[in-house]
């Protein structure tokens, strides 16, 4: 039976202990925190056969060892691993949101028969903790493979095998791929989204106003800046070559905006939010990024008393789960008073048929 040594019991962790636990009877569940408080809580709820006290007693014990740690965490304990009781061929792969720091290991790992196969699901929520862990939170999400040698080809199928029954999208790239790519889809997204933020809040110390009609559009695109502050410290500084190229081009857009207002540039404005548009309406619709994704429906409900719950009924009499719902404030330039969320693409349209008969504008 192999054992897969899970370090780190957070969401991740314990979404990814859960998912083996159910769909792998044949493989025993071991695993270690530094919080013990943590560790207990997934041995209470099941989702681990056996919690580690010693970590390098479990690091002995292991056929596969998975570190849903930060990566500044990961990258400690990889610098360690060669110097521990290992068995032979030891597939060792991390959850991670940067990868250039921790396949700088792969090379050395494997003078010392140990793969290393770097991961990174693309999957989370807005509640974390290893009690808001989840069987399915990686369904539908990409989840990024990296390694570089082909000696960890195997260790790499081994890692494909023991994911499928997780049902996300597995992408294998390399560590460089990865994180330039992530620089700009994900990293420094974060960091305008704080940054708009931070402007918000020192402007609403003049005008409370600012933070009152901020319930709407605003909301919606600085979501993530919501996430965790020391997680989003520790990715700025291990992806900063790329996060700094891309902020520093993006200073150049800027720059060339503030042109076009100041030059009076009504063309060259109109140019800008049209080119904007059209690859905008070009992304994919259906797929979960590095945060938390749903799959949003809005309802252009008329005001009157029980229509939310009209709309509700609904979806309940059709059997469709409903993740969220807000009523939106502040409405400018969107459709819709209501958004209902749902988990997946499918309980989405299900939703759009559902409702079709319903008097209501849906987008």
């Amino acid at each position: 039976m192999k054992n897969i040594f899970i370090v780190g019991m957070g969401l991740i962790g314990g979404s990814l202990a859960s998912n083996l636990k159910y769909y792998h009877t044949d493989m025993k569940i071991t695993a270690f925190d530094a919080n013990d408080v943590q560790l207990q809580r997934a041995y209470s709820i099941g989702i681990v056969d056996e919690k580690v006290s010693n970590y390098e007693e479990g690091i002995a014990q292991a056929d596969i060892v998975i570190y849903a740690t930060p990566v500044q965490t990961t990258v400690k304990y990889l610098k360690n691993l060669s110097t521990l009781n290992t068995k032979p061929g030891l597939i060792v792969t991390d959850t991670g949101s940067t990868k250039i720091s921790i396949q700088s290991f792969e090379k050395h790992l494997l003078n010392h028969d140990i793969h290393l196969v770097g991961g990174h699901p693309m999957a989370g929520s807005h509640k974390s903790g290893v009690l808001n862990s989840k069987k399915h939170l990686f369904e539908n999400a990409f989840y990024i493979l990296v390694y570089h040698s082909p000696q960890n080809e195997q260790a790499h199928q081994t890692i494909l095998s023991l994911l499928k029954k997780t049902k996300a999208k597995l992408i294998t790239l390399t560590a460089h791929e990865h994180d330039y790519i992530t620089s700009i889809v994900s990293h420094v997204p974060h960091i305008i989204a704080s940054s708009l933020v931070q402007l918000n809040a020192k402007h609403s110390i003049n005008c409370a106003l600012i933070k009152e009609l901020s319930a709407g559009g605003f909301r919606d695109i600085t979501r993530i800046a919501s996430s965790n502050p020391h997680m989003w410290k520790d990715i700025s500084f291990e992806n900063k070559d790329n996060i700094l190229n891309i902020l520093k081009e993006m200073q150049h857009q800027l720059a060339s905006t503030i042109n076009i207002l100041e030059s009076n540039l009504q063309t060259e404005m109109f140019q800008f939010f049209e080119e904007a548009k059209t690859y905008r309406d070009t992304l994919p619709l259906r797929h979960q990024g590095a945060m938390l994704s749903s799959f949003d429906l809005y309802v252009d409900i008329p005001d009157k008393a029980g229509m939310v719950a009209e709309v509700t009924h609904i979806l309940s009499s059709h059997h469709i789960s409903i993740r969220n719902l807000r009523i939106l404030e502040v409405r400018e330039d969107i459709y819709g008073a209501l958004i209902v969320s749902f988990k997946t693409a499918s309980d989405r349209d299900a939703a759009i048929k559902a409702l079709d008969d319903f008097d209501t504008y849906i987008s």
